[in-house]
């Protein structure tokens, strides 16, 4: 059994923690943020092809009638 007064940890082993989940930490903003402006331009990508395509139905039934 350890004694009262033996720590679990040290200063320098929570330090070494902290300086790795501020590391983590970063690393994951990092992977939102990109991932973030991929679905932005995949949406724009998407609504660019709908506009597309709705704006040629028209075309389309207007050669068809004619």
């Amino acid at each position: 059994m350890r004694a009262p007064t033996e720590a679990i940890a040290t200063k320098t082993d929570l330090s070494a923690l902290q300086m790795e989940l501020r590391a983590f930490e970063q690393k994951l903003e990092a992977k939102i943020a990109t991932t973030a402006a991929d679905l932005k331009v995949d949406i724009l990508r998407w609504l660019i092809v709908t506009q597309l395509a709705l704006g040629g139905f028209p075309f389309a039934a207007m050669k068809f009638t004619r």
